[in-house]
């Protein structure tokens, strides 16, 4: 049995083995130019490339914008390798906050034109997911992006941007069928 002169010692040894923190990502947010690539396509056919690397992963389009060239697409997938959530430390240990089936990756991509036959595109990513600290109640992380994705993407788009191009109408008679009786 704790002697009453204990036992405010002892519930205050507990706490500290039961008490845990949250330490927000220490990654820094990555400069715009590292987000960004230069394309030899016209805006329009910039904002297809766009689309199609959209596509191709199957992401939720969230907003489609043209006339000011933005896109959001959203997923949930995404690791630590993408993103720096944060970690969550007790008197057991530190760990990475990992990402969760309810995380969301939002990915904003910015098309703009540079003269009639180039464009620029840049995309940022914003990465959330839900914590769970011991004791604490639960809460949204948001998550510094490493670059990893938007790197990739990018390059994705510029592949796509290769290979696009204005579809070719063959000009000459039309046959046409005589109307059926």
């Amino acid at each position: 049995m704790i002697t009453s002169n204990l036992r405010p010692v002892a519930l205050f040894a507990l706490s500290l083995l039961l008490n845990a923190c949250f330490y927000p990502p220490r990654t820094q947010v990555l400069p715009i130019e590292r987000t960004q690539v230069e394309l030899k396509l016209p805006y329009d056919l910039a904002l297809d490339a766009v689309m199609h690397v959209i596509t191709a992963h199957a992401y939720r389009v969230q907003a489609n914008d043209p006339t000011h060239g933005i896109i959001e697409a959203q997923t949930v997938k995404f690791t630590p390798k993408d993103a720096d959530c944060g970690i969550v430390g007790s008197a057991f240990g530190k760990e990475a906050v990992e990402p969760t089936q309810d995380s969301s990756a939002v990915y904003t991509f910015h098309v703009k034109p540079d003269g009639p036959e180039a464009s620029t595109v840049s995309v940022q990513g914003i990465f959330a997911t839900p914590l769970r600290v011991p004791f604490h109640p639960l809460s949204n992380a948001e998550c510094i992006s490493r670059g990893v994705q938007e790197r990739k993407l990018l390059k994705e788009v510029e592949a796509q941007a290769a290979i696009t191009r204005r579809p070719v109408f063959k000009t000459g008679p039309v046959n046409m069928a005589p109307a059926q009786k």
